[in-house]
């Protein structure tokens, strides 16, 4: 085995070959499309739908948290839905629409004002969940657990499939079959 002390290969020991001195080859940066806050599942279905150029006039962006129009506010929470016995869970980001106001009393909630421990707020899903019938406006309860960490989303609408599903879990069949939907649906940087 050799031994080898400095860039050009050189060795302490006498008797050791030298070797060759490789170039270093440096790449351009490739340019990767910018993924943020505007694409698909990283940001709420109708925030996705203004045009680019009046979404900086329209929205405030913060950390997990999207003002719209200064009357729709919107919060990213995780919905979980259990699988194998309880053994697991399926966690999906989306996006809710609340309405603050109402819950906390007051007509224009600053951020971070949210109840945190309190009773659940409503809410209305607003991403669109794949594997499942529309998704969209679909009734939910916010649960708020503390800060660093997302909001716990729960269906309230039992009829619905996730609604059932996020009550009584997933069969190991219908885990295979969200499996890659799920990891799609992940594959932006902003939903992970």
């Amino acid at each position: 085995m050799r031994m080898v002390d400095d860039v050009n290969g050189n060795s302490n020991s006498p008797g050791v070959g030298r070797r060759r001195r490789h170039r270093i080859r440096l790449r351009k940066p490739e340019k990767k499309p910018a993924i943020g806050v505007y694409t698909d599942c990283s940001a709420p279905f109708y925030v996705t739908e203004i045009e680019p150029w009046e979404r900086e006039e329209r929205c405030r962006f913060m950390a997990g948290e999207i003002v719209m129009d200064d009357r729709y506010h919107y919060v990213r929470g995780s919905l979980r839905v259990p699988y194998g016995n309880g053994r697991g869970h399926i966690r999906w980001e989306v996006w809710v629409e609340i309405r603050p106001d109402e819950a906390t009393g007051t007509p224009k909630p600053e951020r971070g004002t949210y109840p945190i421990g309190n009773a659940p707020m409503e809410g209305r899903l607003s991403s669109a969940i794949p594997g499942y019938p529309d998704t969209l406006t679909l009734a939910v309860s916010v649960h708020y657990q503390g800060r660093g960490s997302l909001p716990d989303i729960r269906i309230q609408d039992m009829a619905h499939l996730l609604g059932r599903e996020q009550r009584e879990g997933v069969t190991f069949q219908r885990w295979l079959e969200l499996r890659p939907l799920h990891a799609e649906y992940h594959r932006y940087t902003d939903a992970q």
